[in-house]
C-alpha cells in the first residue's frame, strides 16, 4: 500500500508539473512576461496554432500578412506554433539592418532543426560557421563573375516586367509577386548555369 502512495504522490507531482509547465509557456508568458508582449498584432485563434491556422486557411498565405499590416503597422507581433510569439517585419530599414548590419545578432528561424535535416552549410550555419563559409563563397560573387551575369538579369527582368505589366493592363490591381519573383530567381540560376557548363 505504501509504495502505491508513494507511485501515486510520483505520477501526481509530474502531472502537476506538467500542467504548471503548459499553463505558463502557452497562456501566462507570452501574455504577461514575454519582451514581445507590448508591440501590437492580432490575437491568437489557437493555444496551439496560435496565428497559423489564419494564414494555412486564407487562399494567399501573403493576404493575411498584408492585412495585420495594414491594421498594426510595419511590425507585426503574431502567434506561431504553441502561441510562440513571433515579429513579422516590413519596415526596410529595420530588415536591412536585420540581413546587412547586424546579421550575427540574429539567429535564423529553424536553423537548429534544419542543420539536423541539411547539414551546418551557409543557409542554416551561425556564427563563426557562417563567416567562414561566406567568406569562401565571395569569389564566385566578384565584380568580374557578376558583369557576365548581368546580360542574363537584364533578359529575365524584361520578361518580369512584360508578365506583370499584362496583369496591370487586365485590370489587376493587387498582384501577388511571389511566384514571379520564384520563377525568375529559378530562371536566372538556371540561365547562368548553363552558360557557366558551356564556359568551361
Amino acid at each position: 500500500l505504501k509504495k502505491m502512495l508513494d507511485l501515486i504522490s510520483i505520477v501526481s507531482f509530474v502531472v502537476l508539473g506538467v500542467i504548471r509547465w503548459i499553463t505558463y509557456k502557452f497562456f501566462i508568458w507570452p501574455y504577461y512576461v514575454s519582451p514581445l508582449r507590448e508591440i501590437p498584432g492580432p490575437p491568437s485563434d489557437s493555444p496551439i496554432f496560435g496565428n497559423l491556422k489564419s494564414l494555412i486557411k486564407s487562399d494567399s498565405f501573403i493576404e493575411p500578412q498584408l492585412q495585420w499590416v495594414r491594421k498594426y503597422g510595419n511590425i507585426v507581433k503574431y502567434n506561431g506554433l504553441f502561441n510562440k510569439p513571433t515579429l513579422f517585419v516590413t519596415d526596410p530599414k529595420i530588415i536591412q539592418e536585420i540581413t546587412l548590419s547586424k546579421t550575427y545578432d540574429f539567429v535564423k528561424p529553424f536553423s537548429t532543426v534544419g542543420i539536423k535535416l541539411f547539414g551546418n552549410g551557409l543557409l542554416f550555419a551561425e556564427g563563426d560557421d557562417h563567416k567562414r563559409q561566406r567568406k569562401m563563397m565571395n569569389p564566385a560573387f566578384a565584380y568580374s563573375n557578376i558583369k557576365e551575369m548581368v546580360p542574363t538579369f537584364i533578359r529575365v527582368s524584361s520578361i518580369l516586367k512584360g508578365l506583370i505589366e499584362n496583369e496591370i493592363n487586365q485590370g489587376n490591381s493587387n498582384i501577388n509577386l511571389t511566384p514571379y519573383i520564384s520563377k525568375t530567381a529559378l530562371d536566372i540560376i538556371d540561365l547562368v548555369g548553363e552558360r557557366k557548363k558551356m564556359n568551361k
